[in-house]
Protein backbone atom coordinates (compact mmCIF):
# COMPACT_ATOMS: atom_id res chain seq x y z
CA UNK A 1 0.00 0.00 0.00
CA UNK A 2 1.21 3.48 -1.46
CA UNK A 3 1.61 6.16 1.67
CA UNK A 4 0.23 9.23 2.32
CA UNK A 5 1.39 12.13 3.74
CA UNK A 6 1.48 15.82 3.80
CA UNK A 7 5.15 17.74 2.44
CA UNK A 8 5.54 19.55 5.55
CA UNK A 9 5.37 16.38 7.63
CA UNK A 10 8.71 14.99 5.34
CA UNK A 11 10.02 18.46 6.53
CA UNK A 12 10.15 17.78 10.14
CA UNK A 13 11.85 14.19 9.61
CA UNK A 14 15.13 15.88 8.27
CA UNK A 15 17.86 16.70 10.78
CA UNK A 16 19.33 19.95 11.23
CA UNK A 17 22.28 18.71 9.52
CA UNK A 18 19.62 18.08 6.83
CA UNK A 19 20.69 14.24 6.38
CA UNK A 20 17.76 11.63 5.50
CA UNK A 21 15.62 10.91 8.64
CA UNK A 22 16.60 7.14 9.75
CA UNK A 23 14.47 4.85 8.20
CA UNK A 24 14.83 6.13 4.78
CA UNK A 25 18.91 5.38 5.20
CA UNK A 26 20.34 2.83 2.65
CA UNK A 27 18.96 2.80 -1.41
CA UNK A 28 15.46 1.93 -0.95
CA UNK A 29 13.23 4.75 -1.31
CA UNK A 30 9.90 4.93 0.30
CA UNK A 31 6.85 5.62 -2.61
CA UNK A 32 4.70 8.40 -1.40
CA UNK A 33 1.62 10.44 -2.54
CA UNK A 34 1.90 14.17 -0.73
CA UNK A 35 -0.04 16.83 0.10
CA UNK A 36 1.31 20.05 -1.16
CA UNK A 37 -0.03 23.48 0.29
CA UNK A 38 -2.54 25.05 -1.65
CA UNK A 39 -1.95 28.67 -1.11
CA UNK A 40 1.48 28.13 -3.40
CA UNK A 41 -1.00 26.72 -6.31
CA UNK A 42 -3.28 28.94 -8.47
CA UNK A 43 -6.48 28.18 -9.90
CA UNK A 44 -7.21 29.07 -13.50
CA UNK A 45 -10.25 28.61 -15.63
CA UNK A 46 -10.13 29.89 -19.35
CA UNK A 47 -12.47 28.68 -22.11
CA UNK A 48 -11.83 25.47 -23.94
CA UNK A 49 -8.97 26.44 -26.75
CA UNK A 50 -9.99 25.61 -30.07
CA UNK A 51 -6.40 24.11 -30.94
CA UNK A 52 -6.34 20.18 -30.59
CA UNK A 53 -5.95 19.08 -26.98
CA UNK A 54 -2.27 18.09 -27.53
CA UNK A 55 -1.14 21.43 -28.65
CA UNK A 56 -2.65 22.94 -24.99
CA UNK A 57 0.45 22.20 -23.15
CA UNK A 58 2.43 24.76 -25.34
CA UNK A 59 -0.95 27.31 -25.83
CA UNK A 60 -2.31 27.48 -22.84
CA UNK A 61 0.60 29.13 -20.48
CA UNK A 62 0.59 31.95 -23.21
CA UNK A 63 -3.29 31.78 -22.47
CA UNK A 64 -2.74 32.96 -18.69
CA UNK A 65 0.37 35.08 -19.39
CA UNK A 66 -1.63 38.16 -18.36
CA UNK A 67 -3.10 36.78 -15.13
CA UNK A 68 0.46 35.45 -13.55
CA UNK A 69 2.84 37.79 -11.71
CA UNK A 70 6.67 35.42 -12.83
CA UNK A 71 7.28 35.02 -16.14
CA UNK A 72 5.60 31.75 -17.78
CA UNK A 73 9.28 29.94 -18.44
CA UNK A 74 9.44 30.05 -14.67
CA UNK A 75 6.08 28.37 -14.26
CA UNK A 76 4.77 24.90 -14.14
CA UNK A 77 1.15 24.61 -15.66
CA UNK A 78 -1.56 21.26 -15.39
CA UNK A 79 -4.07 20.76 -17.02
CA UNK A 80 -7.35 19.30 -15.38
CA UNK A 81 -10.74 18.84 -16.29
CA UNK A 82 -13.81 20.74 -17.25
CA UNK A 83 -16.20 22.07 -15.06
CA UNK A 84 -19.98 22.12 -15.44
CA UNK A 85 -19.84 25.43 -17.92
CA UNK A 86 -17.58 23.72 -20.14
CA UNK A 87 -13.87 25.68 -19.13
CA UNK A 88 -10.84 23.94 -18.40
CA UNK A 89 -9.49 24.29 -15.45
CA UNK A 90 -5.82 25.37 -15.08
CA UNK A 91 -3.43 24.74 -12.20
CA UNK A 92 -0.51 27.14 -12.15
CA UNK A 93 2.74 27.46 -9.56
CA UNK A 94 6.27 28.09 -9.94
CA UNK A 95 8.69 25.88 -10.76
CA UNK A 96 10.90 27.01 -7.49
CA UNK A 97 8.35 25.17 -5.25
CA UNK A 98 7.80 21.95 -7.27
CA UNK A 99 11.72 22.01 -7.18
CA UNK A 100 12.14 22.62 -3.35
CA UNK A 101 8.94 20.24 -2.75
CA UNK A 102 11.07 17.62 -4.76
CA UNK A 103 14.26 18.54 -2.87
CA UNK A 104 12.33 17.44 0.64
CA UNK A 105 10.99 14.12 -0.64
CA UNK A 106 14.79 13.41 -1.67
CA UNK A 107 16.22 14.36 1.48
CA UNK A 108 13.31 12.14 3.29
CA UNK A 109 14.46 9.21 1.19
CA UNK A 110 10.99 9.31 -0.60
CA UNK A 111 10.11 8.78 -3.87
CA UNK A 112 6.91 11.30 -4.73
CA UNK A 113 4.60 9.45 -6.98
CA UNK A 114 1.73 12.27 -7.28
CA UNK A 115 1.80 16.00 -5.40
CA UNK A 116 -1.95 17.36 -4.77
CA UNK A 117 -3.29 20.58 -3.48
CA UNK A 118 -4.15 20.13 -0.16
CA UNK A 119 -7.52 21.87 0.45
CA UNK A 120 -8.50 18.51 -1.37
CA UNK A 121 -8.46 16.51 1.78
CA UNK A 122 -11.17 18.30 2.85
CA UNK A 123 -14.68 16.08 2.43
CA UNK A 124 -16.94 17.71 -0.17
CA UNK A 125 -20.51 17.17 -1.00
CA UNK A 126 -23.18 19.30 -3.28
CA UNK A 127 -24.79 22.43 -1.34
CA UNK A 128 -21.65 22.45 1.44
CA UNK A 129 -18.46 24.36 1.90
CA UNK A 130 -16.10 22.47 4.05
CA UNK A 131 -13.17 24.94 6.13
CA UNK A 132 -10.24 23.16 7.53
CA UNK A 133 -7.25 24.03 9.36
CA UNK A 134 -3.77 23.75 8.84
CA UNK A 135 -1.21 25.75 10.66
CA UNK A 136 -2.58 28.67 10.66
CA UNK A 137 -4.13 28.51 7.71
CA UNK A 138 -7.52 28.05 6.76
CA UNK A 139 -8.15 25.12 3.74
CA UNK A 140 -11.53 26.21 1.97
CA UNK A 141 -13.14 23.83 -0.09
CA UNK A 142 -16.50 24.80 -1.90
CA UNK A 143 -16.74 22.32 -5.24
CA UNK A 144 -15.77 18.70 -6.01
CA UNK A 145 -12.10 20.44 -7.23
CA UNK A 146 -12.69 24.14 -6.02
CA UNK A 147 -10.84 25.67 -3.36
CA UNK A 148 -7.78 27.49 -1.73
CA UNK A 149 -5.75 28.14 1.43
CA UNK A 150 -5.48 31.71 2.96
CA UNK A 151 -4.76 33.43 6.40
CA UNK A 152 -7.95 33.37 8.49
CA UNK A 153 -8.75 36.79 7.78
CA UNK A 154 -8.56 36.64 4.09
CA UNK A 155 -10.28 33.30 4.29
CA UNK A 156 -13.58 34.70 6.34
CA UNK A 157 -14.07 37.26 3.52
CA UNK A 158 -13.30 34.86 0.56
CA UNK A 159 -15.97 32.62 2.18
CA UNK A 160 -18.62 35.59 2.79
CA UNK A 161 -18.17 36.67 -1.28
CA UNK A 162 -19.07 32.25 -1.98
CA UNK A 163 -21.75 32.60 0.40
CA UNK A 164 -23.42 36.09 -1.15
CA UNK A 165 -23.13 34.70 -4.83
CA UNK A 166 -24.47 31.54 -4.20
CA UNK A 167 -28.25 31.32 -5.54
CA UNK A 168 -29.07 28.41 -2.89
CA UNK A 169 -27.03 29.43 0.25
CA UNK A 170 -24.85 26.79 0.83
CA UNK A 171 -24.23 25.00 4.78
CA UNK A 172 -20.51 25.32 5.87
CA UNK A 173 -19.24 23.01 7.62
CA UNK A 174 -15.98 24.42 10.10
CA UNK A 175 -13.41 22.24 11.67
CA UNK A 176 -10.89 24.57 14.07
CA UNK A 177 -9.18 24.28 16.91
CA UNK A 178 -10.43 27.48 18.73
CA UNK A 179 -13.88 28.34 17.50
CA UNK A 180 -13.33 32.23 18.75
CA UNK A 181 -11.22 32.12 15.34
CA UNK A 182 -14.54 32.50 13.67
CA UNK A 183 -16.33 35.56 13.04
CA UNK A 184 -19.75 36.31 14.69
CA UNK A 185 -21.94 36.02 11.77
CA UNK A 186 -20.14 32.77 10.50
CA UNK A 187 -20.41 30.95 13.89
CA UNK A 188 -24.15 31.18 14.12
CA UNK A 189 -24.56 29.70 10.99
CA UNK A 190 -22.13 26.96 10.85
CA UNK A 191 -21.38 23.56 11.63
CA UNK A 192 -18.11 23.86 14.06
CA UNK A 193 -15.87 21.54 15.72
CA UNK A 194 -12.31 20.87 16.66
CA UNK A 195 -11.63 17.74 14.11
CA UNK A 196 -7.91 17.62 12.94
CA UNK A 197 -6.72 16.66 9.43
CA UNK A 198 -5.32 13.58 9.13
CA UNK A 199 -3.41 13.05 6.53
CA UNK A 200 -1.80 10.01 6.32
CA UNK A 201 -5.13 8.70 6.46
CA UNK A 202 -7.67 10.71 3.64
CA UNK A 203 -8.23 9.80 0.34
CA UNK A 204 -6.06 11.40 -2.19
CA UNK A 205 -7.33 12.00 -5.52
CA UNK A 206 -5.89 10.75 -8.52
CA UNK A 207 -6.04 14.05 -10.30
CA UNK A 208 -5.20 16.46 -10.39
CA UNK A 209 -1.62 15.50 -10.11
CA UNK A 210 1.08 18.70 -9.99
CA UNK A 211 3.78 16.16 -11.07
CA UNK A 212 3.76 16.48 -14.66
CA UNK A 213 6.23 16.90 -17.46
CA UNK A 214 9.44 17.79 -16.70
CA UNK A 215 8.53 17.15 -12.83
CA UNK A 216 6.91 13.50 -14.05
CA UNK A 217 8.53 10.74 -11.38
CA UNK A 218 10.93 8.47 -12.99
CA UNK A 219 10.89 5.02 -11.49
CA UNK A 220 14.24 4.48 -10.39
CA UNK A 221 15.65 1.23 -11.32
CA UNK A 222 17.28 -1.42 -8.29
CA UNK A 223 21.40 -1.33 -8.43
CA UNK A 224 22.19 -4.62 -9.89
CA UNK A 225 23.14 -6.48 -6.79
CA UNK A 226 19.32 -5.90 -5.46
CA UNK A 227 18.15 -8.50 -8.65
CA UNK A 228 20.64 -11.22 -7.37
CA UNK A 229 18.63 -12.64 -4.95
CA UNK A 230 15.13 -12.53 -7.17
CA UNK A 231 17.15 -14.00 -9.79
CA UNK A 232 18.39 -16.71 -7.62
CA UNK A 233 14.63 -17.64 -6.51
CA UNK A 234 13.68 -17.24 -10.06
CA UNK A 235 16.31 -19.82 -11.11
CA UNK A 236 15.39 -22.38 -8.33
CA UNK A 237 11.78 -21.78 -9.26
CA UNK A 238 12.45 -22.97 -12.86
CA UNK A 239 14.38 -25.87 -11.44
CA UNK A 240 11.87 -27.03 -9.39
CA UNK A 241 8.78 -26.81 -12.16
CA UNK A 242 11.35 -28.41 -14.33
CA UNK A 243 12.20 -31.40 -11.33
CA UNK A 244 8.40 -31.57 -11.38
CA UNK A 245 7.23 -32.27 -14.56
CA UNK A 246 10.40 -34.49 -15.30
CA UNK A 247 9.27 -36.53 -12.30
CA UNK A 248 5.39 -36.34 -13.77
CA UNK A 249 6.27 -37.11 -16.91
CA UNK A 250 8.49 -40.75 -15.71
CA UNK A 251 5.16 -41.56 -13.62
CA UNK A 252 2.74 -40.81 -16.82
CA UNK A 253 5.42 -43.44 -18.62
CA UNK A 254 5.03 -46.07 -16.45
CA UNK A 255 1.34 -45.51 -15.94
CA UNK A 256 1.02 -46.00 -19.85
CA UNK A 257 3.23 -48.41 -20.31
CA UNK A 258 0.73 -50.98 -17.26
CA UNK A 259 -2.13 -49.60 -19.16
CA UNK A 260 -0.43 -50.96 -22.55
CA UNK A 261 0.14 -54.38 -21.03
CA UNK A 262 -3.51 -54.35 -19.37
CA UNK A 263 -4.37 -54.01 -23.23
CA UNK A 264 -2.46 -56.27 -24.84
CA UNK A 265 -3.60 -59.33 -21.82
CA UNK A 266 -7.37 -58.12 -22.29
CA UNK A 267 -7.53 -58.71 -26.21
CA UNK A 268 -5.79 -62.02 -26.26
CA UNK A 269 -8.15 -63.33 -23.59
CA UNK A 270 -11.07 -61.73 -25.24
CA UNK A 271 -10.71 -63.10 -28.67
CA UNK A 272 -7.95 -65.76 -27.64
CA UNK A 273 -5.67 -65.25 -30.70
CA UNK A 274 -2.72 -62.73 -32.00
CA UNK A 275 -0.61 -60.70 -29.77
CA UNK A 276 -0.44 -57.49 -31.51
CA UNK A 277 1.23 -54.29 -30.64
CA UNK A 278 -0.74 -51.83 -28.78
CA UNK A 279 -1.37 -49.35 -31.21
CA UNK A 280 -2.95 -51.85 -33.41
CA UNK A 281 -5.18 -53.37 -30.67
CA UNK A 282 -7.67 -51.20 -31.47
CA UNK A 283 -8.17 -51.80 -35.41
CA UNK A 284 -7.20 -55.54 -34.71
CA UNK A 285 -10.29 -55.39 -32.07
CA UNK A 286 -12.80 -54.01 -34.65
CA UNK A 287 -12.18 -56.70 -37.49
CA UNK A 288 -12.59 -59.52 -34.80
CA UNK A 289 -16.06 -57.62 -33.69
CA UNK A 290 -16.98 -56.99 -37.27
CA UNK A 291 -16.25 -60.46 -38.18
CA UNK A 292 -18.23 -61.57 -35.63
CA UNK A 293 -21.56 -59.65 -36.59
CA UNK A 294 -21.08 -60.82 -39.87
CA UNK A 295 -21.42 -64.67 -38.32
CA UNK A 296 -23.64 -63.66 -35.79
CA UNK A 297 -26.09 -62.03 -38.97
CA UNK A 298 -25.26 -65.21 -41.01
CA UNK A 299 -26.62 -67.51 -38.17
CA UNK A 300 -29.69 -65.64 -37.73
CA UNK A 301 -31.06 -65.86 -41.61
CA UNK A 302 -31.26 -68.30 -44.79
CA UNK A 303 -30.30 -71.94 -44.36
CA UNK A 304 -28.61 -71.81 -41.53
CA UNK A 305 -31.90 -71.07 -38.98
CA UNK A 306 -33.98 -73.58 -40.83
CA UNK A 307 -31.35 -76.44 -40.22
CA UNK A 308 -31.27 -74.81 -36.43
CA UNK A 309 -35.12 -75.41 -36.67
CA UNK A 310 -34.58 -78.90 -37.40
CA UNK A 311 -32.42 -79.97 -34.36
CA UNK A 312 -35.69 -80.70 -32.18
CA UNK A 313 -37.16 -83.24 -35.53
CA UNK A 314 -33.30 -84.77 -35.47
CA UNK A 315 -33.17 -85.38 -32.52
CA UNK A 316 -31.65 -88.96 -31.09
CA UNK A 317 -33.64 -90.16 -34.77
CA UNK A 318 -30.67 -92.75 -35.42
CA UNK A 319 -30.77 -91.82 -39.21
CA UNK A 320 -28.16 -91.35 -41.22
CA UNK A 321 -28.00 -88.67 -43.69
CA UNK A 322 -27.30 -89.39 -47.35
CA UNK A 323 -27.94 -86.08 -48.90
CA UNK A 324 -28.84 -82.57 -48.43
CA UNK A 325 -30.05 -79.88 -51.23
CA UNK A 326 -30.76 -76.19 -50.18
CA UNK A 327 -32.14 -73.39 -51.65
CA UNK A 328 -33.77 -70.11 -50.79
CA UNK A 329 -36.84 -71.94 -51.00
CA UNK A 330 -36.29 -75.29 -49.08
CA UNK A 331 -34.18 -77.72 -48.02
CA UNK A 332 -34.27 -81.62 -48.91
CA UNK A 333 -32.89 -84.08 -46.93
CA UNK A 334 -32.61 -87.78 -48.00
CA UNK A 335 -32.00 -90.09 -44.91
CA UNK A 336 -31.25 -94.01 -44.17
CA UNK A 337 -33.25 -95.35 -41.14
CA UNK A 338 -35.82 -92.60 -41.00
CA UNK A 339 -38.60 -95.12 -39.18
CA UNK A 340 -38.36 -93.28 -35.85
CA UNK A 341 -38.36 -89.75 -37.82
CA UNK A 342 -41.81 -91.01 -39.20
CA UNK A 343 -43.46 -91.54 -35.67
CA UNK A 344 -42.74 -88.05 -34.58
CA UNK A 345 -44.86 -84.99 -34.87
CA UNK A 346 -44.22 -83.04 -38.18
CA UNK A 347 -44.45 -79.59 -36.13
CA UNK A 348 -41.70 -77.00 -36.02
CA UNK A 349 -43.65 -73.41 -35.86
CA UNK A 350 -42.93 -71.48 -39.22
CA UNK A 351 -42.23 -74.44 -41.47
CA UNK A 352 -44.23 -76.80 -43.47
CA UNK A 353 -42.43 -80.80 -43.33
CA UNK A 354 -43.31 -84.30 -45.73
CA UNK A 355 -41.75 -87.15 -45.97
CA UNK A 356 -41.72 -89.30 -49.33
CA UNK A 357 -40.81 -92.85 -49.69
CA UNK A 358 -37.23 -93.40 -51.38
CA UNK A 359 -38.48 -95.13 -54.56
CA UNK A 360 -36.79 -98.21 -55.09
CA UNK A 361 -35.52 -98.59 -52.03
CA UNK A 362 -35.94 -100.13 -48.22
CA UNK A 363 -38.81 -98.42 -46.54
CA UNK A 364 -36.72 -97.09 -44.54
CA UNK A 365 -34.97 -94.88 -46.59
CA UNK A 366 -37.10 -91.37 -46.95
CA UNK A 367 -36.61 -87.83 -48.09
CA UNK A 368 -37.51 -84.94 -45.97
CA UNK A 369 -39.01 -81.34 -47.20
CA UNK A 370 -38.67 -78.48 -45.28
CA UNK A 371 -40.16 -75.35 -46.40
CA UNK A 372 -40.92 -71.72 -44.65
CA UNK A 373 -44.44 -71.91 -44.25
CA UNK A 374 -46.09 -68.02 -45.41
CA UNK A 375 -46.46 -67.12 -42.13
CA UNK A 376 -42.72 -68.09 -41.08
CA UNK A 377 -40.93 -67.14 -44.28
CA UNK A 378 -37.36 -66.62 -43.68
Amino acid sequence: MISVDHIHNLDRRITNEGAAFESAAGSNELSMQLWVPSERVGIHLIDVPTAPRRKWPELIPWLLEDRILQPVEQMHFVIGERDDQGQVQVFALSCSDMQEWQRVADNAGVAALSMVPDFLVLPWEEGRISVGWREGQCLVRSGSDRGFTASPELAWSMIDGLLEAAEISPRLSISIPDASLVPEHLRQQADINQSAIDWQFADIPTSPNLLTGQFKPVVKSLPSAAWLPAAGLAALALLLVFSYFQIANGAMQQQVEVLEKRLIADYSRLFGSGNPRAVDVRSAAERQLAAGFKQQQAVQTGTVVSLSALNSLMASCDCDLVSLVADKEAIELTLNNGAKIKTKPLNIPGYQLSITQQPKTSEDSIVLMMSPSNGGRR
